[in-house]
């Protein structure tokens, strides 16, 4: 039996039929186009392609592949059909795998024809597979980056035509993909940076506060101000509303309120929290650092401390401190933190990991300090008992003095001569009594120079008188007075300077063990500039090489029985403090000191620096 034949109405039919098919894929492959452009989710960017990408390919289901580089698999979230599941599967596995490593497209009228189809999903769903149509997705640089694939075409097998369309619908995928993949890889370095900003912020911070107690450390003079000024930056730090730091008592172990912010200061300075006692105690004790939220619900916690203190904390942060006190023994205390500001949110655990940092430099800045007192006390007593060596050094010149006059009172018959030897012993007693002043004031820290006017004739004329009779027949004293006016210094202590310089001359001389007699002479002038000018000389051996750049310091001696070797260090203390200087030229043949001093513009002119004047 002949076929009907079709008639021209028939074809127009089916050409309008073809036609509205087209219309219908066009109309879905513009809606794919805009929905590619419409989302940078990964996620819904699938979803939404694979649910147009089976209008546009008259097809039953779709699935799209993403290949992942570092396991080298093809997955996918995303599948039409009853159910959602992640498909996984190794490149070169599959349909879809062979055509991820061979980047060809694969068009299979059946599919269970083809040995690389896998029918294992067919068995599980319950789902037949027929015709197949997948294609690669390509990047821009032309590296594969999926696989799209098309199931069961709803007319019987899928086209040449369908496959250039498909290839189509794919590279406009791919290009989303990347897009997505792009902006996701954006905002995830966003993220990152973001939090790097964040913990770089809060390192900021902490380096801020650490500075500022490094500061702090630096310039407190007494441990109560430096734990004030680190207490109210650790507050700053960690938000806190109130806080405090204990140390413990050497002897008992108690804890007592150093420093304290918030409650009734008043009233915490003489709380003391028995050793073990409350969460401070136990943390002092245990040495570790405690965060406690809830503090109505833990047993430590004593509520009669807070009765006393005037503060009622909710939260408490508390971490130990530890230091060495230099003695062999271990300091211990706390700092604790109450409650975060403003009724926010409890502490947590970087503030616990903040608080414990700045504990590690409070306990730090303790023990600094401690040692700072203690070795300023160690060098007060060292200074003390370097002072007290040069003043005992310097009474031997009036007792020898003293003990020099009193032999010759004891001979003299005449009453003027035994009232003027009187009144020489007399003011070698002044001059023990001056020394005896100047130490306690030393002492106290209260030391002084008191300048006047000095009649330099009157004052080297007896100082001269003074040597000749302390140093006997071994040494000449010759006196020079180039300038017999006034000047302005401390005469006591000139006084001392100049016994020492005969001294030490008297005793190198000595130490040559010649017949002659040495010679020791006081040259006095004033300067053209209006300073002062003292040279004193001898004829000596001059000043060993070995000591010659340590000759000032204290303690150097060279070769002197009995030498303690302060007497030129106190020299050169005495003519600092009075704003001069010291020079010495020594060889073979003697020794010359040259001791310059300023003075005031007119010397000469008497005033109210006749009597004594304080002069730091």
């Amino acid at each position: 039996m002949a076929a009907p034949r079709r008639t021209c109405d028939d074809e127009l039919d089916e050409a309008r039929r073809e036609l509205e098919r087209e219309r219908g894929r066009l109309r879905a492959l513009q809606e794919v186009g805009t929905l590619l452009g419409s989302t940078l989710d990964l996620n819904e960017l699938l979803t939404r392609v694979l649910d147009r990408v089976n209008d546009v390919m008259d097809a039953d289901r779709s699935t799209l592949y993403l290949l992942d580089d570092e396991s080298d698999e093809l997955w996918s979230k995303v599948a039409q059909g009853e159910q959602t599941v992640e498909i996984r599967l190794k490149v070169g596995e599959g349909l879809a795998g062979s055509v991820a490593r061979t980047g060809k497209s694969l068009n299979l009228k059946d599919a269970y024809l083809d040995p690389r189809f896998d029918a294992e999903w067919d068995r599980k769903t319950g789902y037949r597979t027929r015709s197949v149509l997948c294609v690669p997705l390509r990047n821009q640089h032309g590296r594969i980056i999926g696989v799209l694939q098309v199931l069961n075409s709803r007319n019987g097998y899928f086209t040449t035509r369908d496959e250039e369309l498909l290839s189509a619908l794919a590279a406009q995928a791919a290009v989303s993909i990347e897009n997505s993949k792009l902006f996701l890889s954006v905002v995830g370095k966003n993220m990152e940076l973001m939090e790097t900003q964040e913990q770089l912020q809060e390192k900021i911070r902490e380096l801020d506060v650490l500075f500022e107690i490094a500061t702090v450390s630096a310039s407190a003079m007494e441990i109560e101000e430096l734990l004030h000024g680190v207490l109210a930056r650790t507050m700053r730090a960690v938000d806190a509303e109130a806080a405090s730091i204990l140390l413990a008592d050497e002897g008992s172990g108690d804890l007592r309120f150093r420093a304290a912010v918030g409650g009734r200061p008043e009233r915490v300075q003489s709380v003391r929290i028995e050793a073990g006692q409350g969460i401070c105690g136990w943390v002092a004790r245990h040495n570790k650092a405690q965060l406690v939220n809830e503090v109505d619900d833990d047993a430590r916690h004593s509520r009669h401390i807070s009765e006393l203190v005037g503060y009622h904390p909710r939260s408490v942060l508390c971490v130990p401190l530890r230091w060495d006190d230099g003695e062999g023994r271990r300091g211990v205390g706390a700092v604790e933190l109450l409650n975060k500001a403003g009724g926010r949110a409890d502490f947590t655990d970087d503030d616990l990991k903040l608080a414990t940092v700045i504990a590690g430099h409070i306990s730090t800045a303790i023990e600094q300090a401690r040692a700072r007192r203690r070795r300023e006390r160690e060098e007060r007593l060292s200074t003390l008992g370097q002072f007290l060596s040069g003043v005992l050094h310097d009474l031997k010149t009036p007792m020898t003095v003293i003990k020099g006059y009193t032999r010759m009172l004891a001979k003299e018959t005449d009453g003027e001569a035994r009232r003027e030897l009187m009144e020489a012993v007399l003011r070698q007693v002044d001059i023990l009594d001056a020394m005896t002043r100047e130490t306690l004031a030393f002492a106290r820290g209260d030391a002084k120079l008191w300048v006047r006017k000095v009649y330099l004739y009157r004052f080297f004329e007896d100082l001269a008188q003074q040597l000749r009779q302390a140093l006997g027949d071994r040494i000449a004293v010759e006196l020079d007075l180039r300038d017999r006016g006034v000047a302005h210094f401390d005469a006591a202590k000139i006084q001392r300077a100049v016994h020492n310089l005969a001294r030490n001359a008297a005793e190198a001389i000595a130490a040559q063990e010649r017949e002659e007699r040495g010679t020791f002479r006081i040259v006095v002038d004033k300067t053209p500039e209006g300073e002062l000018l003292l040279r004193f000389e001898d004829d000596g051996p001059g000043v060993p090489e070995a000591i010659r750049e340590h000759l000032f310091e204290s303690f150097t001696t060279h070769g002197k029985k009995g030498g303690t070797g302060l007497g030129l260090a106190i020299v050169r203390q005495i003519v600092q403090e009075h704003g001069g200087a010291i020079e010495v030229e020594s060889g073979p043949g003697g020794t010359a000191f040259t001791i310059r001093m300023p003075q005031p513009a007119d010397s000469s002119v008497s005033s109210p620096g006749d009597l004594p004047a304080a002069r730091a």
